[in-house]
């Protein structure tokens, strides 16, 4: 039997692409990149022809939350290749208010196995890093276009387990993992401090960690992409840049046989090759 050639591409910051057998499944995707003023100020909206040119073709669309950073793209997606999306209360309401239409749009809780074409999904809770002015709870009753950033107000954030063909694929677990799992891909937010890292990796077990949501998605696509700023941290300069060569050495050190890899923004990857290559004797 031949096996599903997989692929898949990094769409910057959150944002994947995983095709097979001419099946398109995206996450998160994000390319317009409002500048940091919009963060308190002004209306918010996609660039629609950069949405257009970034993805050609879509078949479901995974949110994982609701921030503007990974939803306020996803209804100009739809509108052009009829996609359907899949995430929580939050995430729903808000694409309504952007005339997805409801038939495009389907809720899910953690817990939930989704069967979308070859990809067969685990939903599990994630925690989302405490943000001053962005915490989450509901939406208000009456919401209407044009949205502000702080308008993208996420309830509940997700981690998906992706199933293609025997490979597994896990997206970001959030601040406070606790599961113990055997996995193939783990895509990974860098900014975390080393602690976090050493408790993560002793117990999700991962040929191939691929970094993302790393670069400033303030800082706009005709631009080359730069890291963005990590946490404070006790370390001198106090505020730091993500640094992906140390976060890859720390990886590869806490755990031996897994590898890293930092992927070009929107190049296509044959996953098996990855994989292999990620293998540790």
């Amino acid at each position: 039997m031949t096996e599903t050639a997989i692929s898949f591409r990094w769409l910057g910051v959150a944002g994947l692409e995983l095709n097979a057998n001419n099946r398109t499944l995206v996450i998160d995707p994000y390319f317009t990149r409002l500048p940091l003023r919009n963060l308190w100020f002004g209306n918010v909206g996609p660039n629609h022809e950069l949405v257009a040119e970034k993805i050609k073709r879509c078949d479901f669309i995974l949110i994982t939350h609701a921030h503007f950073d990974h939803l306020m793209d996803v209804p100009d997606v739809v509108h052009n290749t009829n996609a359907t999306v899949y995430g929580s209360l939050n995430t729903c309401r808000l694409l309504s208010v952007c005339d997805v239409p409801h038939e495009r749009i389907h809720e899910i809780s953690a817990g939930d196995k989704l069967t979308l074409g070859e990809f067969q999904i685990e939903v599990s809770r994630s925690e989302h890093a405490r943000l001053p002015f962005y915490t989450p709870g509901t939406l208000p009753a009456k919401l209407s276009p044009p949205l502000r950033a702080r308008d993208y107000r996420m309830d509940y954030d997700f981690s998906f387990l992706i199933n293609i063909d025997g490979h597994r694929l896990l997206t970001d677990l959030g601040e406070r993992p606790k599961v113990e799992i055997q996995t193939d891909v783990l895509f990974l937010f860098p900014l975390r401090q080393y602690p976090y890292y050493k408790s993560l990796m002793s117990r999700v077990k991962s040929k191939v960690v691929i970094p993302t949501h790393w670069d400033d998605f303030f800082w706009p696509l005709s631009q080359p992409l730069r890291p963005q700023i990590k946490y404070p941290a006790l370390a001198f300069p106090p505020i730091q840049r993500v640094n992906l060569e140390k976060f890859s050495r720390m990886i590869e050190k806490l755990s031996p046989r897994t590898k890293v890899v930092v992927p070009e923004i929107f190049r296509s990857y044959n996953l098996a090759e990855v994989e292999s290559g990620g293998r540790r004797g």
